[in-house]
């Protein structure tokens, strides 16, 4: 039988949206320990709240993650979008129908790569598409969206930081350091990273001992190539599922170990 039994699995990702993986792990077994290196903080900025009063002036609205999807609806009271919708996966198509939305466009792969394959199929040549989220995303999506000929409206929807207190991630170094816990979990490149960053401001020598530690004594779990990018650069190795969610993440993990 495949399980986590006895293993202590690390949960990364913002406290809000931690449950559904943690009751995952729980399913297998396992003991998840939430220690969030990604704080969100939902924003009302001018240009969500342009999006939302003007949405019938859209052609398009992506929504690349469910926090993207909360904010607007926070500023956003109506019952339908009079703009076709696009999700980047399942899970943020999830939040839309809870708001009872229905997509228009899913991506087979859930990435920005994966949109763009798909708008590269229709003309959006003079189309408005509205981009709520965070303005530390990557380029790629809207960069790409505005070659296609389309006119490309970002609005911050929320900010994704590194927690104000950071003293549970260091304690969580030095548990990855110790071998204290036996898998972690990666739902985004920030996860990475702003663990990274915090081991960096710790003493001398912590940051390449967390590095050796990922690399040798820990399974490490990503959940999908570009958050895998982030520990490929530092040369960590981990498990990667063919399909980016987090049931797959933990399948692949569960299949790894066992």
């Amino acid at each position: 039988m495949l399980t986590l039994k006895d293993k202590k699995v690390v949960v990364t990702r913002p406290i809000h949206r931690a449950q559904a993986l943690v009751d995952i792990i729980k399913d297998y077994g396992g003991d998840a320990v939430v220690v969030p290196t990604l704080e969100l903080k939902y924003v009302k900025s001018d240009e969500l709240v342009y999006i939302a009063e003007n949405i019938e002036t859209f052609d398009w609205i992506i929504f690349t993650s469910p926090a993207g999807v909360k904010s607007f609806f926070d500023v956003y009271d109506k019952d339908t979008i009079p703009a076709k919708v696009a999700a980047i996966g399942i899970k943020t198509e999830e939040i839309l129908n809870e708001y009872n939305i229905t997509c228009d466009m899913i991506p087979d792969v859930f990435t920005a790569e994966g949109l763009i394959e798909e708008f590269s199929k229709l003309d959006i040549k003079g189309m408005k598409i509205a981009l709520p989220r965070t303005l530390s995303a990557r380029k790629v999506l809207p960069d790409t969206l505005k070659e296609f000929g389309a006119n490309v409206f970002i609005a911050e929807a929320y900010t994704s930081a590194i927690p104000d207190d950071t003293t549970d991630i260091k304690k969580l170094v030095c548990d990855i350091i110790d071998s204290k816990v036996d898998i972690i979990t990666f739902t985004s490149p920030l996860t990475v990273s702003n663990l990274f960053s915090v081991a960096k401001e710790m003493d001398d020598g912590i940051y390449d001992k967390l590095i050796t530690s990922l690399s040798e004594n820990i399974t490490v779990a990503s959940i999908g190539p570009i958050t895998g990018q982030v520990l490929k650069d530092v040369d960590v190795k981990y498990i990667e599922p063919d399909k980016y969610t987090t049931k797959d993440m933990i399948d692949a993990v569960v299949k790894n170990i066992n």
